[in-house]
């Protein structure tokens, strides 16, 4: 099979295959990614599920221990115990603790030189409570001062976990917590006076890190927060291993930069180096409660299998393919000589708009015979179209409708909702960033003395949120109307949404229960932005508004009851936030300040300009920048309760 080096033919076949090896080694490239990056993403939720139950269940035991610690701190601190109320306040100390928490070994006190009741000033006390066997000892202890959780507890000023260690009375790996006490001297004034340890036993944790499944040959270790291993299936790593021996293959800045990200309570997946030398994935998990660090590995190798198993089965696949492409691309290429001058005439004429142009003919069903199939299917394909651009105008009309039907549900001003009174003035703004949009609001009279306003934010844009805000604004009146509760509104409407959200569509709503007589509002918020309230002076500011869920997210949700006060003169300024997320051609956005520094210029001229000063200011800002979101405002101005 010959072929012209400068013909059509041996030009296409060349480009062809360059094209398909780029595409090859493209492919290959990105499944190599994805199978990496999906390995990753399985580790880490394997850890998540492993380490969400047994973590929260080891914090709860250490929580338990702090919260033992602070309060007989605070005990002694207050009552002055010593000599045999001491002993005996010590002794049940350990009692009660075992009673919740088994761990608990012992209770120490120790004070500061001449700060123990009845002692000299200089002389020093501590003692111990031990639980042994089945009795309690009382131990006397001395030379404490210098020791390291005194020293920690009596600098910090702080309640505080140790480093676990083996004690010098507790022959076993024990954790303690230590708290100051504190005392008032002659002079009132709040002194250091010692430190009160609770001492917990962490053999369990052998057990625990044991006991917990973990597949593919992975097991569980606990550090403390110096990075020592502190649990461990091997009884010979225990306290003589630390993080750094998990980590061979990392450089020293990685192990401070993992150091770092642990002391900051996060949580993640890096590739390091067992004491055994074996390369390993592992997950980590920080505890909040006393800055440990929950860890599963895995051996590296039977996950890098998997990966290298996938590579290779693609890659042979890949040069099937490419030498069956070869030969398919040569045998075609070398068909590549039927005349294209007929099917040329016949694109001008289709150019020109002659729909009825005759199509040559071309048997075979190489590329010049599918060009010529193209060009017929093109010339239907326009005549369709045609015909198509009809029932775009028709759909283009209908969406005008919808708008128009949208628009025409919501009240346009207090007199179309017959909520006007001389108590306060009224005034909404939506500009939908499409036909239809997911922006609404809504206001009506509760009763003869309550406003209720609302805003609200579906999630996503066109028909499938308008949809989606008409019925959530149908289910907020109707609650609010028969409820009376702010909160219960959200709530009952919350589940109706959520229980038949297929969709998995969320809708924000500020919602507010203003009361005319006096100002006072009720509100609740379902993940909304927080309102603006000019005051009569001309100062404004956001609304202390604390953001719940939002609604029909989960069937259950709650949320809280807030209050805010309105004076006479004063405005609220409700909002979606199309306002303050309105962007300029440079990516910026128009932000809360500048709605602040809005509101301050434009408040105070009645509702209706506050709102079209402030969209002024958005249009002023974004310039030419397409408008991405919807954009809603309310404005209220609160008059006072005189006229009721």
């Amino acid at each position: 099979m010959g072929f012209n080096v400068h013909g059509l033919a041996f030009k296409q076949s060349m480009m062809t295959l360059v094209g398909f090896s780029i595409v090859f080694a493209t492919l290959f490239g990105v499944l190599s990614f994805q199978v990496q990056s999906k390995l990753s993403t399985l580790l880490t939720e394997k850890g998540e599920e492993i380490s969400l139950s047994n973590v929260a269940i080891i914090e709860k035991l250490f929580e338990k221990g702090k919260r033992l610690g602070d309060e007989y701190a605070e005990v002694l601190g207050k009552e002055m115990l010593s000599g045999k109320d001491l002993d005996d306040f010590l002794t049940q100390a350990v009692f009660d603790a075992r009673q919740t928490l088994p761990q608990v070994l012992a209770v120490v006190v120790a004070y500061e030189p001449g700060m123990a009741p009845k002692s000299k000033w200089h002389q020093e006390v501590m003692r111990l409570a031990q639980y042994s066997g089945a009795e309690i000892k009382l131990i006397k202890g001395s030379d404490y001062l210098e020791k390291t959780w005194y020293k920690s507890t009596k600098n910090l000023q702080k309640g505080l976990w140790q480093e676990p260690f083996v004690g010098d009375f507790i022959k076993e790996p024990i954790a303690i917590y230590t708290a100051p006490i504190f005392q008032k001297d002659e002079y009132g004034n709040t002194v250091f006076a010692g430190v009160l340890c609770v001492d917990m036993s962490i053999a369990f944790l052998k057990e625990t890190v044991a006991s917990i499944p973990v597949s593919d040959s992975g097991y569980v270790v606990i550090l403390s927060a110096n990075n020592t291993v502190i649990a461990h299936p091997r009884n010979e790593v225990v306290f003589k291993e630390n993080f750094s021996n998990l980590s061979w293959g990392m450089g020293v800045q990685t192990i401070s930069e993992f150091e770092k990200t642990v002391h900051s309570m996060k949580k993640g997946l890096f590739m390091g180096t067992t004491p055994d030398g074996d390369e390993a994935v592992i997950y980590f998990k920080a505890m909040e409660s006393n800055g440990w660090t929950f860890m599963i590995v895995w051996p590296a190798h039977e996950f890098m299998e998997s990966q290298r198993s996938l590579e290779k089965m693609f890659a042979w696949m890949s040069v099937a393919g490419y030498v069956v492409m070869l030969v398919l691309i040569f045998f075609i290429s070398s068909r590549v000589s039927r005349p294209l001058k007929e099917l040329a005439v016949a694109a001008r004429k289709l150019g020109q708009g002659d729909f009825d142009v005759a199509i040559p003919h071309l048997s075979g069903r190489d590329e010049i015979a599918q060009f010529a199939w193209a060009f017929m299917n093109m010339r239907t394909s326009l005549k369709e179209h045609m015909e198509k651009q009809k029932d775009l105008d028709r759909i283009e009309s209908e969406l005008d409708f919808a708008k128009d039907i949208q628009l025409g549900f919501l009240s346009m001003d207090e007199k179309e909702e017959g909520s006007e009174d001389s108590c306060h003035e009224l005034t909404p703004f939506m500009l939908p960033a499409k036909e239809v949009g997911g922006d609404f609001y809504d206001f009506f009279k509760l009763d003869d003395g309550r406003l209720c306003v609302v805003v609200g934010d579906v999630s996503g844009k066109g028909i499938p949120a308008a949809l989606f805000m008409m019925v959530s604004r149908i289910v907020l009146r109707t609650m609010a109307q028969n409820l009376k509760s702010v909160v219960e509104t959200l709530e009952k409407s919350n589940y109706e949404l959520a229980k038949r959200n297929r969709a998995n569509m969320f809708v924000t709503v500020w919602m507010g229960f203003v009361d005319l007589k006096t100002g006072h509002v009720e509100f609740a918020s379902a993940g909304h932005n927080p309102p603006v309230i000019r005051h009569k002076d001309g100062s404004v500011g956001f609304a202390k508004s604390k953001a719940g869920i939002v609604l029909a997210a989960m069937e259950n949700s709650r949320y809280k009851l807030q209050t805010l006060d309105l004076a006479p003169g004063d405005t609220l300024f409700l909002y979606t936030d199309g306002v303050t997320e309105a962007t300029n051609v440079h990516e910026e956005l128009f932000g809360n300040e500048r709605l602040l520094e809005a509101l301050a210029q434009g408040g105070g001229r009645g509702t209706a300009e506050t709102c079209r000063f402030v969209k002024r200011q958005i249009d002023a800002f974004t310039k030419n920048a397409s408008q991405f979101d919807d954009i809603t405002m309310l404005a209220m101005d609160y008059k006072g309760g005189n006229g009721l």
